[in-house]
């Protein structure tokens, strides 16, 4: 049933801004493991077309400070991130997030339904830069458990404190991309030529507990169940759960290694359908496929759909990516 929540339709903003660092451009790349030079290097960036580094697809939704987990939290009626699963995200990309970009956030409460233990609720973010406008529009589902659960679980949460992968070295200037996988073109590898159902090689990506609490702290994110067996243990799974948005972000660095360009990607979305456990005895292995579904060649653009498997089952409902073709 849908319930007429107060915050409904209502907008929320804040009048500072992220400023966009370099570092933090790494360390995200990094905790994605996504190692275009671009992300890295700014002799790197040069090549396709940009002045300075500029940061993957997924960055811009992990750009929270203090003052925006305040307003997400005032939009959300005062919800515990304890009690927040996101089950769905939507990026459509107007350019890329470069270093140096002071980005502001404006919330929209879509829409607000209770359901049988807890509330599904829709929000817009309009990420935008002070100076040149909107860098992203994402749309995010939330599902908020309440109740006794809700409760037990925000208690646990109270009572809890907060792969060695080589990484692209900085290039000196004037010289080439180190890595030849990443070709140096105006736009994504695919071509005008390029068959619907090209397939390309699956990648496989490892996540540890580790992985799981460097993007937490990357990115700010609070949520307990990411990284505490006592949570995990009070929502009877098996192991802590990794964050959408990593899985998505793993998504994203499989399709810039697929196309070769870091801003060939326009759209990029993902219904996230089963989660991914992450328990002490293992790594989990997460692989990523993916088939070009569609090419326009009078748009220059391209449908991909991605599909990933974690033990056997399929992480991802939906997920489709709109990128540019090559001339």
């Amino acid at each position: 049933m849908t319930r007429g929540h107060p915050t409904v339709g209502q907008v929320y903003r804040i009048h500072d801004h992220y400023e966009v660092g370099r570092e933090k451009i790494r360390e995200f790349a990094r905790a994605v493991q996504d190692f275009h030079p671009a992300h890295w290097d700014d002799t790197a960036a040069h090549t396709v077309g940009y002045p300075v580094i500029l940061a993957p697809i997924t960055f811009a939704s992990a750009t929270v400070t203090a003052a925006q987990r305040e307003l997400l939290r005032i939009a959300l009626d005062g919800y515990d991130p304890a009690r927040l699963l996101q089950v769905e995200q939507e990026i459509h990309c107007h350019r890329p997030v470069l270093a140096g970009d002071r980005l502001t956030h404006e919330i929209t409460v879509d829409s607000w339904r209770t359901i049988i233990g807890g509330d599904i609720i829709a929000l817009t973010t309009v990420i935008s830069d002070r100076d040149t406008g909107p860098v992203q529009t994402v749309h995010t589902t939330l599902a908020g458990r309440s109740g006794n659960e809700g409760e037990r679980i925000s208690e646990i949460a109270k009572n809890i404190a907060l792969q060695d992968i080589p990484v692209p070295k900085p290039q000196s200037p004037g010289t080439p991309a180190a890595d030849p996988s990443f070709p140096s073109r105006p736009a994504g590898a695919l071509s005008r030529n390029t068959p619907a159902e090209h397939r390309f090689p699956s990648r496989t990506f490892h996540l540890t507990r580790g992985e799981l609490v460097n993007y937490a702290g990357v990115c700010g994110d609070l949520n307990p169940i990411h990284w505490s067996d006592d949570i995990a243990r009070a929502t009877d799974t098996p192991g802590v759960l990794a964050q959408g948005m990593l899985t998505m972000g793993l998504g994203a660095a499989a399709l810039t290694a697929w196309i070769g360009h870091p801003t060939a990607i326009l759209d990029y979305s993902a219904v996230f359908a089963h989660p991914v456990h992450v328990t002490t005895r293992r790594a989990a292995a997460i692989e990523f496929t993916g088939t070009v579904a569609a090419v326009d060649p009078d748009a220059s653009r391209a449908t991909v759909a991605l599909a990933a498997y974690c033990d056997g089952a399929s992480i991802l409902g939906r997920a489709t990516a709109t990128v540019v073709l090559a001339n």
